[in-house]
């Protein structure tokens, strides 16, 4: 007999809803595609990330929020670590402060030792505060939260420990830092973090509990980095940017922790305004695919030989404000998080790397999914 599957989804709104959110286990059949509801929690946390992987079994994600349990404002969000129980459950093991405002990705270490959560925060979350210079004159300053980097540990038991380290990358004039998500290179102590408000890339690397930055790289002024994903089989990261419909590629260096772009490509030949969102990779590493908001399409991608992907066609998405896809282990399946529609649309990957649209699956704010092994 098969072993049953399972995937998990998130759910997040952006208007404060009443709608149900949270966190939303499947028995899922890679024959078909199918998914079958078996158990919400949390129906009032705004999930936006795809939950991470851990060991024992244990999965970890963000609660995006910026105000905390018995505020009224202000605080920051959470930290979720959860796993599924033999008898189709999720059991939340704990759920701690993230320490910052609206964290939006959060990544673990090679040996699953250490967790490294961002914050997006927020351009409108600001105080305007008087100051007297010290040549005696009086002028006001513009404050706002700080878009952390938090390194936390992890506890034997797979729940989240306590902060270790932090650092807040600097203002640059009027422009502030906008932390969007955080992965870790494959096999190594390096992390890769997308900076939507100032256009950057940043590699750090994590030595004797501390985050040290490697690198910075500069996108294009106004691109806004948000989400990204790994090559596969190559040195390689791919990062959307969101506020233009381009996609980036960049080689990485895992002894210096450095940063090449070996490649822009645009996403989009159709006269219409798109906003991309999440992208992932085929586990070949043959074909790239991108969602895009705002038009409620997804970019078919071919990637060539050198890494770098070429555009296809795009294809209508099944629903609108596709925040979040996912594809199966063994490539047959695409998943779009179709968030103000409340659907999840399934495709089936032809060989050629196409998408055949196959059914809807109704799903109150779909944001994101992830299979659990």
């Amino acid at each position: 007999m098969d072993k049953k599957k399972y995937a998990v989804t998130g759910s997040w709104d952006w208007d404060g809803s009443t709608s149900l959110k949270g966190l939303t286990l499947f028995s899922w059949d890679e024959k078909t595609g199918d998914l079958e509801f078996l158990e919400n929690i949390l129906p009032d946390a705004k999930i936006g990330f795809t939950p991470v992987k851990g060991r024992k079994g244990v999965y970890y994600t963000v609660e995006e929020t910026k105000t905390s349990d018995g505020r009224a404002f202000g605080g920051g969000g959470y930290l979720l670590a959860f796993k599924k129980t033999a008898d189709e459950h999720l059991k939340l093991l704990n759920r701690v402060p993230s320490l910052a405002t609206n964290p939006s990705g959060c990544a673990l270490s090679a040996d699953g030792k250490y967790l490294v959560a961002v914050h997006h925060t927020s351009t409108k979350n600001t105080a305007t505060k008087m100051v007297r210079r010290k040549n005696g004159t009086i002028a006001n300053k513009v404050v706002h939260d700080d878009a952390a980097i938090v390194l936390f540990r992890i506890e034997s038991d797979g729940r989240i420990g306590c902060c270790i380290d932090y650092i807040v990358p600097k203002d640059e004039g009027d422009k502030v830092p906008l932390l969007h998500s955080v992965y870790n290179i494959p096999k190594t102590d390096l992390f890769i973090i997308c900076d939507k408000g100032l256009d950057r890339i940043y590699t750090y690397r994590l030595q004797d509990e501390q985050l040290v930055l490697c690198d910075t790289l500069k996108a294009e002024s106004g691109s806004s980095p948000r989400y990204g994903v790994f090559h596969p089989k190559k040195p390689i990261f791919y990062a959307v940017n969101e506020a233009r419909t381009t996609i980036g590629t960049y080689l990485y260096d895992t002894e210096e922790g450095s940063l090449f772009c070996a490649g822009v490509t645009e996403m989009m030949d159709e006269p219409l305004i798109g906003m991309p969102s999440d992208v992932v990779v085929t586990p070949d590493g043959k074909h790239l695919y991108a969602a895009l908001r705002m038009c409620d399409r997804i970019a078919e991608m071919d990637i060539g030989s050198d890494g770098v992907p070429v555009l296809v066609r795009t294809v209508d998405g099944g629903g609108r404000n596709s925040r979040g896809i996912q594809i199966d282990k063994k490539g047959r399946y695409l998943y779009v998080c179709n968030t103000e529609s409340d659907v999840l649309t399934l495709f089936a990957i032809q060989k050629n790397g196409r998408l055949e649209k196959k059914k809807e699956i109704m799903l109150e704010r779909a944001a994101n999914m992830r299979f659990l092994d």
